[in-house]
């Protein structure tokens, strides 16, 4: 079972909006479950892009405050940090549908550079990553972002959580989307499905 949320966009609703409407939905979803045709304590979270970013800030915030049970994240090209030095925007700058110009706007309608560092606009720069949820990080090879998520699995993976990094070679920020169009994205979106059948699978009690 599925749910897609919405939230409040910038730049009418700036930061903190977006995050406080994700965590606000995935308690409601959580406290509802049974009803929506869902199995309790079987909650994970997905997000691509911009969603990939509150999915980690979701999965930060829920660990932070004792719930709800997370039991799985899938960050697909996932924003984790306000760094736009790094390099794979260097490398991918121009020229892949996302381009750093493009992130600069995306940026100044966001967030206030002073709110940048803080870990629910950067989840990479959170002082704690232990103790989150299982996850698979989807990077795309031609993508601004790459770095950032690659970093952000590297540094859950130290912090000792179970994380495994995928690197969609050959693909863009966008091109993993095209079911049917770009064909060499179905076995990365099978990853996906697998990676979050096995979030479930693990989450279930072993019986005595």
């Amino acid at each position: 079972m599925i749910v897609s949320v919405d939230y409040r966009h910038a730049p009418e609703n700036p930061f903190p909006a977006a995050a406080e409407d994700a965590f606000a939905a995935v308690h409601w979803i959580a406290e509802h479950s049974v009803e929506l045709g869902g199995i309790p304590g079987q909650l994970a979270v997905a997000g691509w892009s911009a969603g990939g970013n509150l999915a980690a800030v979701v999965a930060q915030a829920a660990r932070d405050a004792g719930g709800p049970t997370i039991v799985g994240q899938l960050l697909v090209t996932p924003v984790t940090d306000s760094d736009l030095t790094t390099g794979s925007y260097s490398d991918n700058a121009e020229g892949y549908v996302l381009t750093k110009n493009l992130m600069h706007w995306f940026w100044d309608h966001y967030a206030d550079p002073a709110d940048r560092a803080d870990p629910r606009v950067s989840p990479l720069r959170t002082a704690d990553l232990s103790g989150l949820p299982p996850a698979l990080v989807v990077t795309c090879e031609f993508d601004p972002l790459r770095d950032e998520g690659i970093a952000y699995a590297e540094a859950m993976a130290a912090a000792g959580v179970q994380v495994q990094s995928v690197v969609a070679r050959g693909h863009t920020h966008t091109s993993l989307t095209m079911v049917d169009v770009i064909l060499s994205g179905s076995p990365v979106r099978e990853q996906m499905g697998e990676a979050l059948r096995q979030f479930f699978r693990s989450s279930v009690p072993v019986p005595a």
